[in-house]
């Protein structure tokens, strides 16, 4: 699931990230970019420990990631994913976008992961108000 909140672009994963999610999170996060004129930052949600993303989803990720528009920072918001799940998805976001020089970094709490995205790009809302929106998110 997708959502919007101030400039920033909210994907929810909550089951196994097939191609044809992944595509249509793309393609949320691109009719968004083009309603505010330009990249914008992306909250990206798990909240529970899935297998990590097939070969063809990761592709498709690396790809959409060196297309414009691009992004402006990824937060990755891992409530309920721990141990070396954590870290493998970690790795993956590394792998994706911060090597295309887009800034990336993990958390474990809404809070503090809406507090750096806001620190590290134009979110369009404050920190507290984007983390009570993760939250509602995170409620559907």
């Amino acid at each position: 699931m997708t959502a919007d909140a101030g400039r920033v672009h909210v994907t929810r994963y909550v089951d196994v990230i097939t191609l044809e999610l992944a595509q249509k999170a793309e393609a949320d996060y691109l009719e968004f970019c083009e309603r505010i004129g330009g990249r914008v930052p992306v909250m990206m949600i798990s909240e529970r420990v899935v297998p990590m993303p097939p070969v063809e989803v990761r592709r498709f990720w690396r790809e959409a990631a060196r297309k414009e528009p691009g992004y402006e920072a990824v937060a990755l918001l891992m409530t309920g994913v721990v141990g070396l799940m954590a870290a493998a998805a970690t790795h993956l976001g590394e792998q994706l976008v911060e090597v295309l020089g887009v800034r990336f970094r993990s958390f474990k709490q809404p809070a503090d992961a809406a507090r750096w995205l806001c620190e590290s790009a134009n979110c369009g809302v404050e920190h507290d108000e984007l983390a009570r929106q993760i939250v509602a998110v995170q409620s559907l």
